[in-house]
C-alpha cells in the first residue's frame, strides 16, 4: 500500500501580536487600535505576514521600488502604482535575502525582493496589485474562459487550451495577470509560453501561478496623506506606549538602584530610549554610552554627536573607542565573522563596552537599551530587565521591548527626533558597516555609498578567502556569512556552482587547533599527558595568561615554561615547549582539567586582541590592557581560574576550531 505524507509548512516565526491596522477614511496607517485617531473611524486589521514589523518606506526605499517597477512595466506605470501623495509601508518577511511587502492604501500591493544569486531586486506583484496592473498594463493580461477561471480562483496553474485572448508581445518570463470574461484578475504569474502559442492553445503550462482568488476589484483610494497626519492618527496609542515606558524606567532605577545610563548606537530604537529616559528622568543626571566599534558609517558617529547637542547631553556623553583597525586584526585572527560565529561582536563592542562601564562606573549601572522583541527570535523571548553574560557589570533593560518598528517611527516623527541620515538612503538597520548580521542588499548599498570602506573590507576579505582555499564568489555573495549554512543558501550556492566547503584550518597558522597524542603512567605513579599544538607557540605572549594556572617559572630562554599546581590535595605540573608541545603530569583527577585550562591559556595569550572582556569577571582586578593585550598580574592573581571559564572571544572561537583530543 502506497502512503503520501504531507510535506509540513514551515511556519512564520511568531515574535509578538500583530497590530498593524488601517483607517480607509483617512488612507492612514494605525500602529494599533480600533478606532483612528484623526476622525474616530473604526480600523480594519491588515493581514501582514510576521513578524509583522512594518516601517515606512523612505526616499532611497521608493526610489529603489519605483526602479524594480518600472524595470518590468515601466515608469509611467511605476509611478501610477505607486503615486507620491500616499503613505507607503514596507513589511521585511523571512526570506533568503531582504524582501518586504508593500503596503499601500491597506492592502499588500506586492513584494520587493532582493535576489541573492541576481544581486538584484525586483518587484513581484501580489493579487491587490496585479488587479491595478491590469489596468495600467493591459499587454500583460490573458483572457481565460470560465471554466478555466474557476480553476485558476482555486489555485490551478493556467494550461495552454484555456487561453482565449492573449497579447503576442508576452513572452516566456513575463509577469503577467489572467482575467476573467469580466476582466477581473482571478491569477497573476510567470508566462511559460509566448503569446502566439497560447492563441494556439498549445499544450502545457501557460501561466505558472504565483497568487491567485476570487475575482475582485482593485481597492483604490484616494491619496494626499501625509506622516504628520499618521501621527496625528496615532496621537492616543502614543501618548499611552510613552506614559507606559516612562513608569517602567522610574520603577527599574528605583528597583535596580545602580547608575542609569543609555546604551546608544546611532539607531532608530536607541534614539527613542534616549527620549524616553530624559523625559523620566527631567532633571535628574544621567550619561549617554556610545561604543565606536571603528567600523561605524561615518554618518552614525556624527549623528550621535548631533543627537547629544540637540538635547543637551554633550557633557554626559560616554564614547569608548576602539582602533579602526581592530575588526580587521580581528579578522586575521579568527578568520571570517559570521551571524553563528560573532566574534566580531564580542572584541569590537561588548568587550569595550566593559571596560568602559569599568572605567565610570566600578559597580556597575543600568543600561536602557533599545532591544525589541520584533527584531528577533532570540530577543522575542528575552526579559525585559536582564544580564548579558558578555558584559557582566551591566543591568539591561528595554523601556520599549513591546513597540513595533512603526511605533518607533511613529514616535520619532511626533518628537521630531534628528535620527540617523542612512535610514532615508535605504539602510532598514544601523550597525556595524560589515556586520555579518547584514543582508546582501544593504552590502550593495554600501559599495555605492561608501566605496573607499567597502574597498578596504573587500580586499581582505578576498585574501583570507585565497588562503582559506575559496573562490571569490564566496565574498560576491555573501556567503562568508555562515559558518554552517542554512538548506536556502546551499541551494543558491549549488545553483550559481560555489562549493560551500569549511575553510581549511591548516591554511592559515591563525586558527590553533591541538592534539592529545599519548596518556601513560609516569615514573612516580601518576598520569602524564602528552599533547601538541598545529603551531609554534610565542612563549612570550601566552606568559601573560599562564598565572591564571598556577605558579609560573619562566626560562623562556630555554624555549619551555614550566607551571607548577600545587593544592592541598594534588601537585600538577605543566611544561609548554615553543615548538608547540606540552606535557602535563599528576593526579589522574586534576589531568583533564589541567590539560584543558593550559591549552585555554594559550589560546588566550595567543590570540588576545585586547578587548578587555576578561576585565570584569576577574574579583581582584588582577588583568589589565597594556599594548592591547591583556595581562595577568601575578602578584594579584589567586589562580582562581574564572578568567579561563569565563567569556572570551578566543575560548568563543576553539568552540569552532577542529581538534582531536
Amino acid at each position: 500500500m502506497h502512503i503520501t505524507m504531507k510535506r509540513k509548512k514551515k511556519r512564520k516565526p511568531y515574535l509578538g501580536p500583530l497590530f498593524l491596522a488601517w483607517c480607509f477614511e483617512c488612507n492612514l496607517p494605525i500602529a494599533k487600535g480600533k478606532h483612528c485617531g484623526l476622525c474616530g473611524a473604526e480600523t480594519k486589521r491588515i493581514r501582514v505576514t510576521p513578524p509583522g514589523d512594518a516601517r515606512p518606506a523612505f526616499e532611497a526605499d521608493l526610489k529603489q521600488l519605483h526602479s524594480s517597477i518600472s524595470a518590468r512595466f515601466g515608469e509611467q506605470v511605476s509611478r501610477k502604482l505607486v503615486p507620491s501623495d500616499k503613505i507607503v509601508l514596507l513589511n521585511s518577511i523571512p526570506e533568503v535575502d531582504r524582501c518586504e511587502e508593500v503596503i499601500l492604501d491597506g492592502q499588500i500591493i506586492g513584494l520587493h525582493k532582493f535576489f541573492l544569486e541576481k544581486l538584484a531586486w525586483e518587484f513581484i506583484p501580489k493579487l491587490e496589485g496585479a488587479r491595478r496592473l491590469a489596468q495600467l498594463v493591459p499587454s500583460r493580461c490573458i483572457l481565460v474562459d470560465d471554466v478555466a477561471a474557476q480553476a485558476l480562483a482555486r489555485g490551478a496553474n493556467l494550461m495552454g487550451p484555456g487561453v482565449e485572448e492573449a497579447n503576442t508581445s508576452i513572452n516566456p518570463g513575463d509577469v503577467v495577470f489572467v482575467v476573467d470574461k469580466q476582466g477581473m484578475v482571478v491569477l497573476t504569474g510567470t508566462a511559460k509560453m509566448t503569446g502566439e502559442e497560447m492563441l494556439a492553445r498549445t499544450r502545457g503550462v501557460a501561466v505558472k501561478k504565483r497568487y491567485s482568488g476570487s475575482p475582485a476589484e482593485p481597492k483604490i483610494l484616494p491619496g494626499g496623506q501625509t506622516w504628520e497626519q499618521a501621527v496625528e492618527a496615532n496621537s492616543p496609542l502614543l501618548q499611552r506606549l510613552e506614559k507606559e515606558a516612562i513608569s517602567f524606567i522610574r520603577t527599574t532605577i528605583t528597583e535596580v538602584a545602580k547608575p542609569p545610563v543609555v546604551a546608544f548606537s546611532g539607531g532608530k530604537d536607541s534614539l527613542v530610549v534616549l527620549l524616553l529616559v530624559k523625559k523620566a528622568l527631567a532633571n535628574q543626571e544621567f550619561h549617554v554610552m556610545f561604543i565606536n566599534t571603528g567600523i561605524e558609517f561615518p554618518e552614525t558617529v556624527e549623528n550621535v554627536s548631533e543627537v547629544v547637542s540637540v538635547l543637551g547631553l554633550d557633557k554626559q556623553l560616554l564614547v569608548g573607542h576602539v582602533d579602526e583597525n581592530q575588526f580587521f586584526l580581528v579578522l586575521e585572527q579568527y578568520g571570517f565573522v559570521a551571524r553563528d560565529y560573532r566574534v566580531c561582536c564580542k572584541t569590537v563592542k561588548l568587550g569595550p563596552t566593559t571596560q568602559l562601564i569599568d572605567e565610570h562606573f566600578p559597580e556597575g549601572c543600568l543600561s536602557f537599551i533599545g532591544q525589541r522583541r520584533y527584531e528577533s527570535q532570540r530577543r522575542s523571548q528575552a526579559r525585559r530587565i536582564w544580564r548579558n553574560p558578555w558584559v557582566p557589570n551591566q543591568i539591561g533593560a528595554s523601556p520599549i521591548h513591546n513597540w513595533t518598528a512603526l511605533m518607533i517611527w511613529l514616535y520619532l516623527l511626533q518628537e521630531q527626533a534628528p535620527f540617523n541620515i542612512l535610514y532615508r538612503r535605504g539602510f532598514e538597520r544601523i550597525g556595524c558597516m560589515y556586520c555579518p548580521a547584514s543582508d546582501m542588499s544593504e552590502f550593495t548599498t554600501i559599495q555605492s555609498s561608501h566605496p573607499k570602506a567597502w574597498a578596504r573590507w573587500n580586499q581582505v576579505a578576498l585574501r583570507i578567502a585565497k588562503q582559506h582555499g575559496l573562490p571569490k564568489e564566496w565574498i560576491k555573495y555573501g556567503f562568508w556569512r555562515w559558518k554552517n549554512h542554512p538548506v536556502p543558501i546551499r541551494k543558491i550556492a549549488e545553483k550559481l556552482g560555489v562549493p560551500l566547503k569549511a575553510p581549511s584550518t591548516e591554511k592559515v597558522k591563525r586558527n590553533i587547533a591541538f592534539t592529545i597524542s599519548s596518556i601513560r603512567e609516569d615514573l612516580e605513579g601518576g598520569k602524564l599527558v602528552q599533547g601538541r599544538f598545529n603551531q609554534s607557540i610565542s612563549l612570550e605572549l601566552v606568559t601573560a595568561f599562564l598565572p591564571a594556572l598556577g605558579e609560573v617559572v619562566h626560562d623562556v630562554n630555554r624555549g619551555f615554561i614550566e607551571i607548577s599546581i600545587i593544592t592541598e590535595d594534588i601537585i600538577v605540573k605543566c611544561l609548554l615547549f615553543e615548538g608547540g608541545n606540552f606535557v602535563v603530569s599528576g593526579t589522574e583527577s586534576a589531568l583533564e582539567n589541567t590539560a584543558n585550562l593550559l591549552v585555554k591559556a594559550v589560546l588566550r595569550g595567543m590570540l588576545c586582541t585586547g578587548c578587555g572582556t576578561c576585565l570584569s569577571h576577574c574579583t581582584r582586578n588582577a588583568i589589565s590592557l597594556e599594548e592591547q593585550r591583556a595581562r595577568i598580574d601575578e602578584q594579584r592573581c589567586t589562580s582562581c581560574t574564572a578568567c579561563l571559564r569565563e567569556k572570551c572571544p578566543t575560548l568563543f572561537a576553539l568552540q569552532r576550531i577542529p581538534s582531536k583530543q
